[in-house]
This record gives C-alpha cells, structure tokens and sequence, in this order.
C-alpha cells in the first residue's frame, strides 16, 4: 500500500513543466516514472520489512512478560 500510495503521489510531478498554466503539460518524462516507481517500490518493502520487525519484536515482548508473570506468580499446591 505504501509502494502505490508513494507511486501515484510522486509520478504527477514527471510532467513536463510549463511557463503557462493554461498550456498542458505534456506527456510524463519515462526516465522519471521509472524512477518514481522503482523507488516507490523500494520505500513500500523497506516499510513492510520494518513493520515486520516491529510486530515480531511486541510478540516477543509480550511473551517474555507473559513468562515473566506466570514465573512469579504464588505457589498455590496444598
């Protein structure tokens, strides 16, 4: 999601530029969609790479608490 939202945002600037507002702004340059997509892509699986990281890190954490918990709990056997 993060590849197509940065892709669609980043590739309206490969417009060729005009002084008028009023003229069009021709055909996109290529060389500068590829760009914009290839590091579009780049960005999206850097993205999820670090949010994978993230989640398997509160996973983690969440079952050494869990562990830590059920160590010190009281003995109960009579």
């Amino acid at each position: 999601m993060v590849a197509a939202a940065a892709a669609v945002a980043g590739a309206g600037g490969c417009g060729a530029s005009s002084a008028d507002s009023t003229l069009s702004s021709g055909p996109a340059d290529a060389v500068c969609y590829h760009l914009v997509r290839t590091l579009a892509e780049r960005v999206g699986i850097a993205t999820a790479l670090v949010t994978a990281i993230l989640a398997l890190t509160v996973v983690g954490l969440s079952r050494l608490v869990a562990e830590q918990a059920g160590s010190q709990a009281p003995d109960r056997t009579p």
